[in-house]
């Protein structure tokens, strides 16, 4: 806890699910990080579909529109 702020971390997620529940989250993790980087490089396609949807901040600013709501902030 930092600061009122519950901070869950741990370091082996992985192991606290059974097997192929470790095996699709690992599948859907490569295939999602596959998806944004580009040769070697991450490039941030705000356009592709599964990008906008799951960015939450790019430039220091929240930018995903339900935590924007959520947080009471002005649609962008």
């Amino acid at each position: 806890v930092h600061n009122d702020v519950h901070i869950f971390g741990p370091v082996n997620v992985p192991s606290m699910v059974p097997r192929h529940a470790s095996e699709m989250f690992s599948r859907n993790i490569t295939t999602f990080l596959m998806n944004i980087v580009r040769e070697g490089r991450v490039e941030i396609d705000a356009e592709d579909e599964i990008v906008r949807d799951t960015l939450v901040t790019r430039g220091g600013e929240i930018v995903h529109p339900q935590i924007r709501e959520f947080l009471e902030m002005e649609p962008l």
